[in-house]
């Protein structure tokens, strides 16, 4: 099997977080997706990973990744070092990933970080010849970079209005670590309602900017061609 993209991700919930909409469009665009969580997020301040892991495969019944696997690296302990380029090279390979997607860095949480210089790295060792793997080389063809509260202008948008209730439902998924209609526990940023409302303003926000209601922002660091603006066009 080969993947047409690959979500990078810290811990369980941020690839919903932050491109959920996308992964749900993708799919149902015919693509295969595939999702690598670094941690089991053994480090939050709630929950456990017995309930990361059941609300993980509740989640992924609406993002229907062709494939999720948790690496069960250490939570807050994330580098990008030897041992974990071989792993995540090793994937890449295995399963020919033709673009990957990572968090664009610098970020609030350091693990987010290590995974943004890692995806990077781990795009040009895929393809090197003599890097130390069971499988042979292959390199992506894009590295795309979701962006999370940087203050910057974006690369483009995915517009993710059709997918975006099904993107919360994701995220509410993750009871133990978002404010939710279960959970109203605010012992966390991110579990607080005030960040529920924040995040959903700034995909507002986003989808602003291309003339829909909710959009998800990504970044380049290339600059990408396009070879018929008729299908790129404005709208509206």
């Amino acid at each position: 099997m080969e993947l047409d993209y690959l979500v990078l991700a810290a811990h369980p919930d941020d690839a919903e977080l932050y491109c959920g909409g996308s992964i749900i469009k993708f799919r149902e665009q015919g693509y295969k997706v595939g999702i690598l969580d670094f941690t089991k997020g053994e480090a939050a301040t709630s929950g456990t990973t017995k309930d990361r892991d059941s609300e993980t495969s509740e989640s992924n019944l609406l993002l229907q990744p062709e494939i999720r696997q948790n690496l069960s690296l250490v939570d807050s302990g994330l580098a990008d070092d030897e041992v974990t380029r071989i792993l995540v090279v090793n994937f890449i390979r295995k399963y020919k990933v033709k673009v990957l997607i990572a968090p664009y860095g610098p970020c609030r949480h350091p693990d987010h970080t290590a995974v943004s210089t890692l995806a990077k790295n781990v795009l040009f060792f895929s393809g090197a010849g003599k890097f130390p793997s069971e499988h042979k080389p292959w390199r992506p063809y894009r590295l795309i970079y979701h962006m999370e509260y940087q203050d910057i202008k974006p690369s483009f948008v995915i517009d993710v209005s059709d997918q975006f209730d099904r993107k919360m439902k994701t995220i509410e998924a993750y009871s133990t670590q978002f404010y939710t209609d279960t959970n109203k526990e605010e012992k966390t940023l991110i579990g607080s309602q005030q960040f529920r409302e924040l995040m959903i303003s700034r995909f507002k926000y986003y989808g602003n900017l291309i003339n829909c209601k909710y959009g998800e922002p990504y970044i380049l660091e290339e600059t990408l061609r396009i070879d018929n603006p008729l299908k790129n066009r404005l709208e509206g």
